[in-house]
């Protein structure tokens, strides 16, 4: 899949943090397939040693705390990808918590990758834009962030673009929007493509939260994977951020599941509920500046990836 990448990555060393999580594991997964040696920290909060089952030899797990964390102890290794995180709807109940791992992890390994002259690849989210004023939405648009969540992850970017500034840190900050794929359990927060599949594969009505017409880009967990790697190999992402997003299409929720029904071959009215605080009415990225920085393009339509997801499911 990435087999262009290999020369970069064969052989290295990487340290995937939250690297037994939904993304992360599909992170480590990949840097595996392309010949990396590959450890993992995960506090198994909410990640499962059972997503890296099946990959041994050049992996090393370690369970540990980003807030804690003797990084030092690793020694030099060959980049960082930051996937720990506490997701959107905890962070309304307990932001202090939300604060310290969004934004505090992301402190201790910008600090780890300034000593170790260690190039970091860190995940934020489109949860920054807060309620977009014009879409698709560019890195230009302002960001007014609507939940504690949203504050940690622009937090975390403006520590990462001071320490490429101060320091000459090699960092870069990925946006990503809403991802989905294999591995997304249903209790994941704010993950509604499990929810709808899970519940029409269980012939179950799907409960819609508000009026159904918020949208979403949504983006494939394999297309986050090429992110990271090109932001990885790119010599010209060093202090930049930027959108990851899916290939643009504007779904509206409602939509969205009628298309999960249809997947599990279902069909049933939907329920309609109180909407959640946080949520944002649209969300859509614009993914130029990825794509003219580090080439980023992504490959797997929402219709494919709903077929994958299900097939997924169906296996759980």
């Amino acid at each position: 899949m990435h087999s262009d990448l290999a020369e970069t990555f064969r052989g290295r060393r990487f340290l995937v943090v939250g690297g037994a999580g939904f993304i992360g594991s599909h992170i480590a997964e990949g840097l595996l397939a392309l010949g990396a040696r590959v450890v993992v920290l995960d506090d198994f909060s909410n990640g499962k040693r059972a997503n890296l089952a099946g990959d041994a030899g050049s992996l090393e797990l370690l369970q540990g705390d980003v807030r804690t964390f003797d990084f030092d102890s690793l020694g030099k290794l060959d980049g960082v990808f930051n996937e720990a995180a506490r997701a959107l709807l905890p962070s309304f109940v307990d932001p202090v918590t939300d604060l310290l791992v969004n934004a505090g992890g992301a402190v201790r390994l910008l600090e780890y990758a300034r000593k170790h002259d260690v190039k970091l690849v860190h995940a934020s989210s489109g949860s920054v834009y807060g309620n977009p004023i014009k879409i698709p939405i560019s890195e230009d648009h302002p960001l007014n962030p609507i939940s504690p969540y949203g504050v940690s992850k622009q937090t975390s970017e403006l520590y990462c673009s001071m320490y490429f500034r101060v320091y000459g840190t090699d960092v870069v900050a990925l946006r990503y929007f809403n991802v989905y794929g294999p591995r997304q359990t249903v209790n994941e927060e704010m993950g509604v493509i499990p929810i709808f599949v899970s519940r029409s594969l269980r012939r179950m009505p799907l409960r819609i939260f508000g009026d159904g017409k918020q949208t979403r880009d949504f983006l494939n967990v394999s297309d986050v994977v090429s992110a990271n790697l090109l932001a990885y190999r790119s010599t010209r992402a060093a202090g930049q951020i930027m959108n990851i997003g899916g290939g643009g299409e504007e779904v509206s929720i409602e939509e969205l599941a009628q298309m999960a029904m249809k997947a599990c071959g279902y069909e049933a009215p939907l329920l309609y509920t109180d909407a959640k605080p946080g949520d944002i009415r649209r969300l859509v990225a614009d993914n130029t500046h990825a794509k003219e920085v580090i080439g980023y393009v992504p490959k797997v339509t929402l219709e494919a990836g709903l077929k994958q997801y299900v097939e997924y499911a169906r296996g759980l």
